[in-house]
């Protein structure tokens, strides 16, 4: 009887498993290479009272950006993950280009505008904008506890995810994520 018992548990098991590993249970949201990606528990949105600054010093306030599918990414020259990363973002910039999406490379260095612009220069990065958050107001704002970490947002302004560590920005399967959060913001 109690082999019977343990066949009838491991079938129980076995039943549940597979019905888990269907596609139907399967965690679709990000692609494989945006596992690291999490969902946000509590909601958020593009961050209203916080501008970022661009290479001439201007500032430009993130809720200018509704409308269009945001990916923000808190990077530094000196990290060396956000160095691997930097040409992915590129490519993802050159891919989404004439769409409704953004790319906001926003680097915390302390050496500014000069920094950045040297370093894209020296490594052959032509589509990001010198974007800086200059004191890390928004890296702290955010929540971000190193670097590199990133944030997409939708059309609406609604935080869809938070990524800490690097992506392959350019793969197939993120575009057409991110192509995806465009048809649903439309």
């Amino acid at each position: 009887m109690k082999a019977l018992l343990r066949y009838v548990k491991l079938g129980v098991i076995v039943a549940i498993s597979g019905i888990y590993a269907t596609p139907a249970f399967a965690d679709t949201q990000f692609p494989q290479e945006l596992s690291k990606m999490v969902e946000p528990s509590d909601g958020g949105s593009l961050p209203e009272d916080l501008a970022f600054v661009d290479e001439n010093g201007n500032e430009i306030a993130f809720n200018s950006l509704k409308g269009q599918v945001v990916l923000i990414n808190l990077w530094a020259t000196w990290c060396v993950p956000c160095v691997k990363e930097m040409p992915d973002l590129d490519r993802l910039a050159v891919e989404m280009d004439g769409k409704p999406f953004r790319v906001l490379a926003l680097s915390q260095d302390r050496g500014g505008a000069e920094a950045v612009s040297e370093f894209f220069e020296k490594n052959g990065i032509d589509n990001l904008d010198i974007l800086l958050d200059p004191r890390g107001a928004i890296a702290r704002k955010m929540g971000a506890r190193g670097l590199p970490t990133s944030f997409v947002y939708d059309g609406k302004g609604d935080l869809k995810g938070k990524l800490e560590g690097i992506a392959r920005w350019d793969a197939p399967a993120v575009i057409g994520y991110f192509d995806q959060l465009i048809d649903q913001s439309l």
